[in-house]
C-alpha cells in the first residue's frame, strides 16, 4: 500500500467546516459525557491574534490522566492568558488548530503523520522530551555472534532460516511495536507476499514464517480470537520458539524484555528492540557482573554489517521514533513558542498556572524549542526510518475496504477514521463513499460499488430480503436499555392489561417495514394467522408507507393518526401521549430519553407504562436487536470476510471504548463535529461477530430479531404480505395488486 497516495484522497474532505457548540459555556471543572467542547474562561469566539489569550485544546484522559477539571480553572484564576478547550480526541484538536478555532496542543508523532496526509496546516514549535536523548524510541537489531559468517553481506543471507525473537505487535503506539513499525522492520529483511487468495494480514504472516526457520511471536496476531487461533495453527513455526505453545501475551518471551530473554536463553538468534532496553538488560553502562554477558551478541545494521554491544556509544539504528510535540496554528506559533519556553524546570511543578499548564501538556522537563517552527513533514524527516514506515508500497492491484456513508458529516468522520487506521498499519486501508440514504448504500453494497455499510435495526429485514446482504459485524452494548428494543407502551389505568387486550386498539409504529413493525407482526403470528394480522388493530400509524407503491387511501389509513416529528421513534411515543393511539411500539431508550427530557423541563410525567409479554416478564420487550450492523454481501469469499472483519475489529481495538491510549487519537464511537451517533452509535461498546450471541448476557436474552433473520425463521406473511418489490417502478406487479386488494378489504371491515 502506498500510504502517501491517501493525501489526494482526503484533501477535499479534511477541510470541511468546523463549528462550535452554540452558546455553550460550562462552569469550572464541568465535563459532560456527551459534550464536545467547553471553555474555561471567556471569549468563546475571540480571535486570539487580537488578544493576549491563547487557546489550548486538551483531550481528557482516563484515571490519573483526567486532568482538565483540576488544572484548567487554575489557568483562568491566575490570569495565565491560556484558555482550555476540550476536544473529543487528538485528531479533533488538530482539526480545530488547522481551522483556527484553537491555538495549540500536545501531539504524538503518529498524529503528525495523519496531519501530513490530511494536509492540515500547522507548525511544530517544541519537543516534549523527558530523557537526554534525541528520540523517544530508538530501535536496534541484536543477533547472536554465531550468525556472523565470513562472506555474508546481505541481511537475507545472514537471517534466512534463523530463529526470530519477536517482541509482538501491540495496539499501543510505544510497546511492544505497532503494526506499522513492526511491518516496516520486517519489510527491510523480507520480500512481501501478495497471494491474492490470502488476506493482507495472512500474507504478511506467511512471509515471516517462510523466511525464518522458527520464531516466537507471542501475543495476539488479530483481535478476533477465533481467527487468531486459526492462523497460529496454520503457521506453527512462528510460535515454535516460545516457551508455551499457547503463544499468548503471558509467554515468557513476549514483549520487549521477553524478546531479549528469548535471545539470551538461546531460544532465538535475532531480535528487534528498544536501544534503552538493550543497554539496561545487558548493563552496558555498568561494570557490574550481575548482568548477562554481552560478548556473544552484536548489533546488526541495516546494511548487513555489525557492531559490538559493549563500549559502543553510537550503535547502528534501524528506526527512530520522535518525541511528542507542541503543535500550533501558524499565526499563533510565535506566541505559543514564547509561552512554552516559559515552562522552565523550576516552574514545572510550582503549584501555580505554569505547573497547571505543564500537567495538561504532560511536560516532565523543560520543553525543547524548535527554531524556527517547522511543518510536520519537515519535523518527521529527521527521524531515521519513521517517515518511510508510513509510506510502504503495497500489493498490486491495491486492496481497500470501502464503507458507504449517508451524510457529508459521516463521510468526513469516515475519512478521518481511515487516516487514523492507516497510521497504525490497518490493512487493507479503509475508503469511504457517499450515497444519499441507507437504501442507496445497501444497493451500493449489493452492486459491489463498496464492501460494507452501517445501518440500524430498521433496515435489517430489508437488507436481507431486498438486497441479499448479511451482517458481518454488530455494534454491541451489554446494557439492555441501550439496545434496540421493541416495547409496547400503554397508558396506565386503561383497559389494556395484557398483550391480548391490544386487539382492536389503535397502534403507532416508528416506521412501516421497520424493526418494530416486523417484531410485532412476528409476535402476533405465533397466536394468529397471517390473514388475521391485517385486521388485528383498529387503526395503525406507520410512517414511511408512502414510500411504497400503495394506493393513496391505504397511505392515508396508515398515516392519518401519526404525530408529526422528525424523530420517528419519538413521534410514535407522542402519538400515545397525545391520545392518537392506544399503544406505541418503541424502544426502552426512546421512552427513557423522553422521561429525562420532561424532568429537565420540570414538566408533568405522562402516566405511561410498559406492557410486558407474558413469556418475557423479566426484560419486558417484544423483541431486541443490537444497536447497529455492518452489512456485506452474502456471497463474500472467506478471505474477503476475514479482511473486512479484521479491519473493523482493529479499528475498534485502537479507537473504540477500550482503546489503549490514555487519551485517544480518534474516537470511533465519540461525537464528531459536536454531533452524536455519526457513522457509529455512541452507546456502542464494541464491534463483534455473530459469535456474540453465544456469550453472556446475549445468550440468555430471548426474542432476538437478528437470529430469526439469520436462521430464516421470519414467517412468509412478514416477508411478502407487507412488502414491495424493489424492482417495481410504475406498473403494479401481480403481488402488489393482491396486496392492495387485501388491504382494501381490510379498510371495508
Amino acid at each position: 500500500m502506498n500510504v502517501g497516495s491517501k493525501v489526494h484522497q482526503h484533501k477535499a474532505t479534511s477541510s470541511l467546516t468546523h463549528s462550535y457548540i452554540d452558546g455553550t459555556l460550562l462552569g469550572y471543572g464541568v465535563v459532560e459525557e456527551n459534550q464536545c467542547d467547553h471553555y474555561i474562561g471567556t471569549g468563546e469566539n475571540m480571535d486570539s491574534s487580537e488578544s493576549r489569550t491563547v487557546r489550548l485544546c486538551i483531550v481528557e484522559g482516563r484515571g490519573a490522566y483526567k486532568r482538565g477539571a483540576k488544572f484548567c480553572p487554575i489557568l483562568d484564576e491566575e490570569s495565565s492568558g491560556v484558555e482550555c478547550v476540550l476536544g473529543t480526541d487528538r485528531l479533533d484538536c488538530l482539526r480545530r488548530i488547522s481551522k483556527g478555532t484553537v491555538d495549540f496542543g500536545a501531539f504524538s508523532p503518529e498524529d503528525l503523520v495523519a496531519a501530513q496526509w490530511a494536509d492540515v496546516d500547522v507548525l511544530v514549535t517544541n519537543e516534549l522530551r523527558h530523557r537526554v536523548q534525541d528520540y523517544e524510541r530508538t530501535v536496534v537489531a541484536v543477533i547472536n555472534r554465531r550468525l556472523v559468517v565470513e562472506g555474508a553481506w546481505s541481511l537475507g543471507s545472514i537471517l534466512r532460516n534463523t530463529t526470530l525473537c519477536h517482541p509482538g505487535n501491540g495496539v499501543n503506539d510505544l510497546r511492544p511495536l505497532s503494526d506499522t513499525l513492526a511491518g516496516y522492520l520486517e519489510s527491510l529483511v523480507i520480500t512481501r507476499s501478495c497471494d491474492p487468495k490470502l488476506s493482507l494480514t495472512e500474507n504478511r504472516i506467511k512471509s515471516v514464517a517462510e523466511f525464518f526457520g522458527k520464531a516466537c511471536k507471542a501475543g495476539p496476531w488479530l483481535p478476533d480470537p477465533v481467527r487468531d487461533a486459526e492462523l497460529k495453527h496454520k503457521y506453527p513455526s512462528l510460535c515454535s520458539a516460545c516457551e508455551n505453545s499457547a503463544c499468548n501475551s503471558l509467554d515468557r518471551y513476549w514483549g520487549a524484555s521477553g524478546a531479549l530473554l528469548c535471545l539470551v536463553d538461546g531460544a532465538g538468534d535475532v531480535m528487534w528492540g528498544e536501544l534503552g532496553d538493550v543497554v539496561a538488560y545487558f548493563g552496558l553502562n555498568s561494570n557490574s557482573s550481575a548482568f548477562p554477558s554481552s560478548s556473544e551478541f552484536l548489533y546488526l545494521c541495516r546494511d548487513g554489517s555489525y557492531q559490538p554491544l559493549k563500549d559502543n556509544n553510537r550503535p547502528c539504528v534501524w528506526l527512530n521514533r520522535p518525541w511528542p510535540v507542541i503543535v500550533a496554528k501558524r499565526k499563533a506559533s510565535v506566541a505559543v513558542t514564547n509561552l512554552i519556553t516559559s515552562l522552565t524546570d523550576g516552574a514545572l511543578f510550582d503549584g501555580h498556572w505554569h505547573g497547571a499548564l505543564s500537567a495538561l501538556l504532560e511536560v516532565r522537563e523543560a520543553p525543547t524549542p524548535l527554531y524556527p517552527p517547522r511543518t510536520p513533514l519537515d519535523h518527521l524527516a529527521g527521524a531515521r526510518g519513521f517517515r518511510e514506515a508510513y509510506s510502504q508500497s503495497g500489493c498490486d492491484p491495491p486492496r481497500h475496504v470501502t464503507l458507504c456513508t449517508t451524510s457529508l458529516l459521516a463521510k468526513n468522520k469516515c475519512d478521518w477514521l481511515s487516516e487514523a487506521g492507516a497510521v497504525y498499519g490497518i490493512t487493507p486501508p479503509l475508503q469511504c463513499i457517499l450515497r444519499e440514504n441507507e437504501q442507496a448504500c445497501l444497493a451500493a453494497v449489493e452492486n459491489q460499488e463498496c464492501d460494507v455499510t452501517a445501518v440500524d435495526s430498521d433496515w435489517m429485514l430489508s437488507a436481507t430480503r431486498d438486497f441479499n446482504l448479511k451482517p458481518i459485524l454488530y455494534e454491541v452494548t451489554p446494557i439492555v436499555e441501550k439496545m434496540n428494543t421493541v416495547v409496547a407502551y400503554v397508558k396506565k389505568g386503561g383497559k389494556i392489561n395484557k398483550m391480548a387486550d391490544l386487539r382492536g386498539k389503535r397502534a403507532s409504529f416508528p416506521r412501516y417495514d421497520g424493526f418494530a413493525w416486523h417484531s410485532v407482526i412476528q409476535y402476533l403470528n405465533k397466536e394468529i394467522t397471517c390473514n388475521e394480522i391485517f385486521n388485528y388493530f383498529d387503526e395503525v400509524c406507520a410512517p414511511g408507507i408512502e414510500n411504497f407503491n400503495f394506493s393513496k387511501e391505504i397511505v392515508e389509513k396508515f398515516t392519518k393518526s401519526c404525530y408529526q416529528n422528525d424523530d420517528n421513534e419519538k413521534a410514535a411515543l407522542l402519538s400515545l401521549v397525545h391520545g392518537k393511539s392506544d399503544v406505541a411500539f418503541v424502544s426502552m431508550e426512546t421512552f427513557n430519553e423522553y422521561q429525562a427530557e420532561l424532568i429537565t423541563l420540570h414538566a408533568e410525567q405522562p402516566d405511561i407504562i410498559p406492557l410486558c409479554p407474558e413469556e418475557n416478564a423479566k426484560y419486558c420487550y417484544i423483541s431486541w436487536a443490537n444497536i447497529g450492523h455492518l452489512y456485506a454481501t452474502k456471497n463474500l469469499t472467506q478471505m474477503r470476510r476475514h479482511e473486512i472483519t479484521n479491519v473493523f475489529t482493529k479499528l475498534d481495538q485502537l479507537f473504540g471504548k477500550h482503546q489503549p491510549f490514555h487519551n485517544p487519537m480518534f474516537s470511533i464511537y465519540g461525537p464528531f463535529n459536536h454531533q452524536l451517533n455519526v457513522l457509529f452509535h455512541n452507546n456502542t461498546k464494541m464491534l463483534a461477530t455473530e459469535e456474540i450471541f453465544k456469550m453472556h448476557p446475549y445468550d440468555a436474552m430471548p426474542l432476538n430479531f437478528e437470529i430469526r433473520i439469520l436462521n430464516n425463521t421470519i414467517d412468509n406473511c412478514q416477508i411478502s404480505d407487507s412488502t414491495f418489490s424493489k424492482a417495481f417502478i410504475t406498473v403494479p406487479t401481480f403481488l402488489t395488486v393482491i396486496l392492495n386488494l387485501v388491504l382494501c378489504l381490510m379498510m371495508l371491515n
